[in-house]
């Protein structure tokens, strides 16, 4: 099985779009739970399934987009 270069760099850049939308998603996460602390709740769902939550948000953008970069890569310039 070969390497595709134009492979790797579709990689590279859904790696940086990866972590580009984990931080996004990251500070959603934060401001979500927040703002309903604020409001005098106890953080509502974010606060309750935050572990599960977040290793979500961190799994699938880090490593789909990587995978989903390289594949669209490895198509497109053959």
């Amino acid at each position: 099985m070969s390497v595709s270069i134009s492979g790797l760099v579709g990689a590279a850049l859904g790696g940086y779009l990866g972590w580009l939308d984990w931080k996004i998603l990251k500070g959603v996460l934060q401001a979500v739970e927040e703002k309903n602390r604020r409001a005098g709740g106890d953080g509502g769902l974010v606060a309750r399934y935050g572990a599960l939550l977040r290793g979500l948000v961190f799994v699938i953008p880090i490593i789909g987009f990587p995978v989903i970069g390289y594949l669209a890569g490895s198509q497109l310039a053959g």
